[in-house]
Formats: structure tokens, C-alpha cells, sequence
């Protein structure tokens, strides 16, 4: 037998043309954007954009920017981040996971973190030493998962916008409020799990936002939206974060409740965070809180400076 090593996974990426989707995502002046596709250790691959300014601040992070429920690259407030942190000479690495667009609700909330590994370690080969992790909404738990299980030195903190605490809970109580449907999904995806049938779009569709009824697959329900299972918890794993934390909600977002933040903070009172930082963002009646339509400068604003006091 061959003594030599063998590769039994590995995370790769490779420079990639412009995807159609983000054919009208432009670099600001002075900063290069560069594509690659990441593939995860599991074999999924997806694209990632590099924004590099010319002139970096000094010790400035990567910001490594992941977006909400079916967003992407190109989604707000994402691309409010990536195109504002860049332009002040911050680099950004935004990447879509394996639930972006169609893929909405069906993914596992476990693999889909691996798209965070993926993605921090192709950061890691270009060279940043000092990398901050953002996620918005949905990403907002994949996020904070990650850095509560994956204690990097590189790692300089967390920032969140638009932040659930608690999605299981919030999904059964708020968004599905209705047992006998709740209890249908349930017992239909713990059959088709228990079947290695992960995948399964259940026959039952799942009350979402907006009180629209949509499709979710048998993982996605028992990873995401199912109470005792589900891993999207927020407010645990939060706690768990040795990190710097910044957290920014739109006073309008109609998305994340008003008593979601404090919910987090009161969590991380019995956290390891060396430092929270809280602020709800003012913005103009009638616009979409949860995008930052109304206050994506001040967004920026106030992540670019939290970034500057970092360590």
C-alpha cells in the first residue's frame, strides 16, 4: 500500500467570468473586483465576489459577507456593504450559499455553513489574516454558528444586520401559528429524514413571510423551522462567540421584531464576547426596513466604524 497522502476533501476556488445575476454589479472607482467559484468540501460550488481597494486601510479586515433567505450577492444589504465597505478601502469577499434564489427553504442550515468554511479558508489562501464575518437575516445564524464552533485567531468579530434571535421558535409561533399544519410538516419530514430522503419537498406547504405559503424540503424544515432540532438558533449560539459582536437593526424592519435585539442582548449578558455593540438605524416611513432601503449610508456609516475600532 502507498505510503503517500491522499486528498480526501479539500475546499478549491478559481477566478470565474461575471455571473448574469450580477452583470449590473459595478466596483466602485479605485477598487478591483475579481469572481471566483468556491467549491465546499461536500462538493457544492458557488460564486464569490473579491473586492479589493487600491489603497486598504491600514490593519483594515476582510469583511466576509453573507446574505438572507434566497438573496445573493447582488441582493440589499449585501451589496450595500460590499460596494460602501470597499469604497473606503475596505476588502469584502461576498459569497452566495447553496440557498440562494430558487434554492430558498431547501437546503440543510449544517451544509450550508460549510459554504461559510469554504469561503473562509479561500480568504485565508489570499492572503487576509484578519477577517470579520457578516451575515444578514437568515445568514445572520449560519453566521453566528460558524464563529461559535470555528474558534479562528483570525477571526477579529461578527457583525449582524438584521438579526433573528430565536427561528424555530419564530417560525412555529409567529410565522406558521398553526399546530395542525405545524405537526403535518413535522411528521413529514421526520419520516422522510428517518428515510434518508433529506431532500423531499413535504406535500404540506410552510407559512413565510409575508403570510405567503411556500415549499420547503424535509432538512430544511427540521434544520431551520422545527422547535428542538433546528440549529438556526441564534440565540444560542451567540452566546458562544469569543469575538467582538455588532448588531444593526432598521427601526422599520417589518422582518425582525423590535424585541428581537434585546433578546440577543439579554443572551449575551451570560455570553464570551468581549465587547456588544447594539444600534437600531432611523430611517424614512414606508421604506423596507429589512433591506436598509432607507438607511443603507448610515449602515455603512456605522459598520465602517465599529471595523475601525477593532483590534
Amino acid at each position: 500500500m502507498s505510503t503517500e497522502d491522499r486528498t480526501a476533501a479539500a475546499v478549491t476556488y478559481r477566478p470565474a467570468e461575471t455571473p448574469e445575476s450580477l452583470l449590473d454589479f459595478h466596483a466602485p472607482d479605485g477598487v478591483s473586483l475579481q469572481y471566483y467559484e468556491i467549491t465546499s468540501l461536500d462538493g457544492r460550488s458557488g460564486p464569490a465576489a473579491h473586492l479589493v481597494p487600491a489603497e486598504p486601510l491600514p490593519d483594515a479586515p476582510l469583511v466576509l459577507s453573507v446574505h438572507g433567505s434566497g438573496g445573493s450577492i447582488g441582493s440589499l444589504p449585501v451589496r450595500t456593504l460590499a460596494l460602501g465597505l470597499s469604497g473606503r478601502g475596505v476588502p469584502v469577499l461576498a459569497i452566495n450559499t447553496r440557498q440562494s434564489g430558487d434554492a430558498v427553504n431547501t437546503d440543510n442550515f449544517y451544509a450550508t455553513v460549510r459554504d461559510i468554511e469554504a469561503a473562509y479558508w479561500t480568504a485565508r489562501s489570499l492572503g487576509y489574516s484578519k477577517i470579520v464575518l457578516h451575515g444578514h437575516s437568515l445568514g445572520t445564524s449560519q453566521v453566528s454558528y460558524f464563529a461559535a464552533t470555528h474558534w479562528h485567531p483570525e477571526t477579529a468579530g461578527i457583525a449582524l444586520t438584521g438579526m433573528f434571535a430565536d427561528l424555530p421558535w419564530k417560525s412555529r409561533h409567529l410565522l406558521i401559528n398553526d399546530e395542525a399544519a405545524y405537526r403535518a410538516l413535522t411528521e413529514e419530514a421526520v419520516a422522510a429524514a428517518q428515510a434518508g430522503d433529506f431532500g423531499r419537498t413535504l406535500s404540506t406547504q410552510m407559512s413565510w413571510l409575508g403570510g405567503r405559503s411556500v415549499a420547503v424540503t424535509a432538512q430544511h424544515f427540521l434544520t431551520y423551522r422545527r422547535t428542538g432540532t433546528a440549529g438556526a438558533r441564534s440565540v444560542e449560539w451567540i452566546t458562544r462567540v469569543p469575538n467582538p459582536i455588532l448588531m444593526v437593526r432598521d427601526q422599520h424592519d417589518t422582518v425582525i421584531h423590535d424585541f428581537e435585539p434585546g433578546w440577543l442582548e439579554a443572551a449575551l449578558e451570560q455570553g464570551i464576547s468581549p465587547s456588544v455593540t447594539s444600534v437600531s438605524l432611523p430611517s424614512p416611513e414606508g421604506t423596507e426596513g429589512h433591506r436598509f432601503d432607507g438607511s443603507g449610508e448610515s449602515l455603512v456609516d456605522t459598520v465602517a466604524g465599529w471595523l475601525a475600532k477593532l483590534d
